[in-house]
C-alpha cells in the first residue's frame, strides 16, 4: 500500500515524464509559427512546475520515511533500554550488600549511564543519529548480558569481564558518537 506520500511523487513524476515528452516531441521540429512557439513555451514552464512539484513530494516523503523511523526507533530504544538499566541497578545493590566487590561499579556506572541516555534521551530526526541510537541500544542489551555472565561463577569468566569491559566502552562511544553527529 502506498502512502499519500509516495503517491503524490509517483503522480508528480509521470507529470515530469508527460511533459518531457511534449517538450521534446514540439523541439524534435522547429515550430513554424508564434502560437506553436507560445505552446512550447507554456509547456516548459509547466514542466518547470511539474520539476518543483516532483521534488516537493520527494522531500515530503524523505520527510515521512524518516518520521517513520524516528518514531520506531523511540518506541523500540525504550524497551532496549531495559538490560542496561536494570543489570546495573540489581548488581550495584550486590556491591552494596558486599556480595560484588567495588571495583565493578567502574563498569556499572558508566553502563546504567548509558542505558538512561538510550532509554530517556532525546532522539533527532536525523538518519544518522536513529541508527547510532538503534546501535548504542543494541550494544548496550548485549553488554548488559555480557555482565550478567561476568557476574555468574563459572569458567568464563575472565572472558565476559573482559567483553564486558570492552561492551560499556562500546555502547559509551556509539552515544559519543551519536551527540557529535550535526
Amino acid at each position: 500500500m502506498t502512502t499519500p506520500a509516495q503517491h503524490d511523487r509517483d503522480q508528480a513524476e509521470a507529470r515530469v515524464g508527460r511533459l518531457k515528452q511534449d517538450l521534446r516531441a514540439g523541439l524534435a521540429t522547429p515550430p513554424a509559427d508564434v502560437e506553436a512557439m507560445d505552446e512550447l513555451v507554456a509547456t516548459a514552464h509547466r514542466l518547470l512546475d511539474a520539476e518543483v512539484a516532483f521534488d516537493e513530494a520527494k522531500h515530503r516523503l524523505a520527510n515521512a520515511e524518516l518520521e517513520s523511523r524516528h518514531a520506531a526507533t523511540q518506541r523500540a530504544v525504550v524497551y532496549y533500554a531495559a538490560a542496561p538499566v536494570l543489570v546495573p541497578l540489581v548488581a550495584a545493590a550486590l556491591v552494596l550488600f558486599d556480595v560484588l566487590s567495588p571495583g565493578w561499579l567502574f563498569a556499572l556506572v558508566p553502563l546504567f549511564a548509558a542505558g538512561l541516555w538510550i532509554g530517556f534521551g532525546p532522539v533527532r530526526r536525523v538518519g544518522d543519529v536513529i541508527r547510532e541510537r538503534t546501535r548504542a541500544a543494541w550494544a548496550g542489551s548485549a553488554t548488559a548480558g555480557l555482565l550478567v555472565l561476568a557476574l555468574v561463577p563459572w569458567s568464563g569468566l575472565v572472558v565476559c569481564t573482559i567483553l564486558t569491559a570492552l561492551g560499556v566502552a562500546a555502547t559509551c562511544g556509539l552515544l559519543w558518537r551519536e551527540s557529535r553527529i550535526p
